[in-house]
């Protein structure tokens, strides 16, 4: 008989849309005991090559604090210090106190409003500036837009310093975060909230495990587990230019 998480993880799986598949999350985690969120944040270690749960839970433990951290207080009371470290929330990635809105060329700053209606736009000229904007809102449009393509969303998880809550937004979009170039720039980027970056660590490549051992800039933990991650996988697959 499956766990609660694994039915969870297979029922995830089937659904397409990631706002329904957020509801299902948050629904099964509010109605459900902490340990359910040690056991979810764990299953990215175990199945690394199902992204479906992954944007569901971070975006679903980012609205319940509470409830984190009671998970948290749970896993490391058990030994469980991966989970730990995944659901304890990390200061050192709140949103910065201002990030400038850029200039749009007309003259006068753009509402809220105006500004998501260009990220709808599929000019190229504009849409490099509505890549620098700021506003996790304005950035969830954009990410629909079907004139991005896989560099512009690279970009953008690389941006520093960010609102993390854009680069939670872009590991929400299925479309974009089973791109392995993008999850390792979300890994990378010190604004990643750590508990994201740590579940996404185990869906990069043998590879990039060891490049991000080597990589100055990463922070501590991520370090750690990439060189666990290394160690237990085996040598990466070579892949065709097709795949």
């Amino acid at each position: 008989m499956l766990s609660a998480a694994h039915e969870l993880q297979r029922r995830c799986a089937s659904i397409h849309d990631r706002a329904i598949r957020f509801a299902v999350v948050r629904d099964a985690l509010l109605r459900s005991p902490a340990s359910l969120a040690v056991e979810l944040v764990e299953l990215a270690v175990e199945a690394p090559d199902d992204v479906s749960l992954l944007g569901a839970v971070a975006l679903s433990l980012d609205e319940l604090m509470p409830l984190r951290a009671a998970a948290a207080w749970l896993a490391r009371a058990a030994g469980r210090e991966l989970a730990a470290a995944m659901l304890e929330p990390d200061a050192a990635t709140e949103a910065p106190a201002e990030l400038r809105v850029p200039d749009f060329g007309v003259g006068r700053p753009l509402t809220l409003g105006e500004r998501k209606s260009l990220a709808r736009r599929r000019d190229r000229d504009v849409l490099a500036r509505v890549l620098r904007d700021p506003s996790p809102d304005v950035v969830r449009i954009l990410l629909e837009n079907p004139a991005l393509t896989e560099v512009d969303i690279v970009r953008l998880a690389s941006r520093r310093p960010v609102d993390p809550r854009v680069l939670l937004a872009i590991v929400g979009d299925l479309r974009w975060v089973v791109r392995p170039a993008v999850r390792k720039s979300l890994v990378q980027n010190p604004w990643t909230p750590l508990d994201v970056a740590l579940r996404l660590l185990p869906h990069l490549t043998r590879s990039e495990h060891a490049e991000l051992e080597r990589a100055a800039d990463l922070r501590e933990p991520l370090r750690e587990l990439a060189g666990v991650l290394r160690r237990r996988s085996p040598p990466d697959r070579h892949l065709a230019p097709s795949e």
